[in-house]
């Protein structure tokens, strides 16, 4: 089966300063329109944006939803067959329709962590606008998804089974294991007891690749003057900043820790 990450997801309550982020730091475009604003309307204004092969969506936060990382994306030749292959080998995974209106996905499954995930497959009905064009090349791209899990092996072989999703080999100091789907990677980190945010399973952070990481850094120290409402967070502050900083830091990919502007923890790497 061919499965390829294409889409993240995040809750936000500050839109234009999360989208001017990532739009300048990292090369984002608009690539769909008519997103579900604060007010619960469509506005024509607002879109996901798209490195050209991941779709980012920057969604409204709304009473119930957590702020940040919610959930991320596939697309796969063929929908049924995935569905076939988790309700075979794994009857306890939950699987809903996704909502109409939303330009990407069709079917929202969990991994046996819980971490929910999108399902879709071009010709479904609600695939629309960028997420049906072949998108481009650009030099700085998302190039990895980090999740946690209490037992990251059996994740892994969720992955493996039903998307066939490939094995990287790759040293990791904190037992992370990391798959790929031939171009981004799915890195599935180890959840301990170290601080409170290290228990919880799910989403954990993005990383970007960049062509040049001094380059990358200067751009995010530009942000700060030219845009101070869209300047990078400092992850090192307060009780637990340095502990999660470090925690960050024993990503096998990530060469250089930050969090955009709503605090989502962000590594890059050239």
């Amino acid at each position: 089966m061919l499965a390829k990450i294409r889409h993240v997801a995040a809750h936000t309550e500050h839109y234009d300063k999360e989208v001017k982020f990532y739009q300048s730091i990292f090369g984002m475009k608009q690539i769909t329109t008519g997103m579900v604003d604060e007010t619960g309307k469509a506005n024509p204004s607002r879109g996901h944006i798209s490195d050209g092969v991941i779709g980012l969506a920057l969604l409204a936060k709304r009473p119930g939803s957590q702020q940040g990382l919610d959930h991320f994306g596939f697309e796969v030749d063929d929908v049924k067959e995935a569905l076939d292959r988790i309700k075979r080998d794994y009857p306890e995974i939950l699987v809903t329709n996704a909502l109409n209106y939303v330009p990407f996905a069709g079917i929202r499954a969990q991994d046996p962590a819980g971490t929910q995930f999108d399902l879709s497959q071009k010709g479904m009905s609600n695939v629309r606008e960028g997420y049906l064009e072949n998108g481009w090349e650009q030099p700085r791209w998302l190039n990895h998804i980090a999740i946690r899990a209490a037992k990251p092996e059996v994740v892994a072989k969720f992955y493996t089974k039903v998307l066939e999703l490939k094995g990287v080999e790759e040293s990791a100091d904190d037992g992370s294991i990391t798959l790929t789907d031939g171009k981004v990677r799915l890195v599935i980190r180890p959840c301990h007891n170290g601080f409170y945010r290290s228990l919880r399973q799910g989403l954990d952070h993005i990383g970007f690749k960049v062509e040049n990481l001094e380059k990358a850094k200067k751009d995010l120290d530009e942000i700060a003057t030219t845009f101070p409402e869209s300047a990078p967070k400092k992850i090192a502050v307060g009780i637990q900043g340095a502990a999660i900083e470090k925690d960050l830091q024993a990503c096998p990919i990530g060469k250089h820790t930050f969090s955009d502007p709503d605090g989502v923890l962000l590594d890059i790497s050239a």
